[in-house]
This record gives C-alpha cells, structure tokens and sequence, in this order.
C-alpha cells in the first residue's frame, strides 16, 4: 500500500508541476555587418601587398609568392625553389618579418607553402587586382 501511495504522490507531482521548456530564439534581425575601411594608413590594401611582395622577392629560397592583406592581417603563399622544403620553416618566419618590416600595420600573418592553398592565393590576389 505505501508503494502504492508513493507512487500516486509522484505521478501527482510530475503532472502539477508541469513540464517548461524555455525556447532561445537565434535572432539575427540585429546585427549589422560593418564593411573593413578600404584604406588603412595612407595605402590601399592591394598598395600594401605589393610592398610586402617586394620585400619576399629578395627573400632566397622563394621562387614566388602571392599577398592578399585584410585588415591588420597579410595571407601569404610562397612558392619554394625546388629544394628548398626543409628550410620552409626558416623561409617562413623570414617572410612574417619582411611583412611586419614592409607594413607597420600588419599584426598578424598567415603564411603557406602548400601548393594548393597558394594557388587559392593567387587567384584571390588577382581579383582583387582587376
């Protein structure tokens, strides 16, 4: 009888006490994009690419390369002179300087060796440069 009563009493809880479900609703009807300024400094990005380029051609070891500057940010793609893979490493930090030396605004730096990346690069650099 007691397990009877329990059970009666919690079934009787369960159903008063309802069941709430709180719904979070994703609402994007607020947020607004802010389009990047064109220019940061006196430059235009594509301007401060190329001065980085200039700065990777004199780098050894880089046969080409491919800039896209965003922002505060350079992508760069470096197309090695055939073996040159084991100093990619060396290579590389060479280039995030050249790039900090070539424009005081780059804080950061995004830099690849892989073939198909740089080729994706490269093909982003000449859109933008048409």
């Amino acid at each position: 009888m007691w397990k009877k009563r329990m059970s009666i009493l919690i079934l009787a809880i369960f159903v008063f006490s309802g069941c709430s479900a709180k719904v979070t609703e994703n609402n994007l009807s607020g947020v607004h994009f802010v389009k990047a300024d064109e220019k940061i400094g006196d430059k235009t990005f594509e301007e401060r690419a190329q001065s980085i380029k200039a700065l990777l051609h004199k780098i050894k070891g880089i046969s080409g390369n491919a800039v896209v500057v965003e922002g505060h940010t350079a992508i760069i793609g470096l197309r090695l002179e055939d073996g040159m893979e084991n100093e990619a490493a060396r290579i590389s930090k060479e280039a995030d300087n050249a790039a900090r030396e070539a424009d005081e605004y780059i804080n950061n730096t995004s830099i690849t060796t892989n073939k198909k990346i740089v080729s994706l690069i490269e093909e982003m650099e000449q859109k933008r440069a048409r």
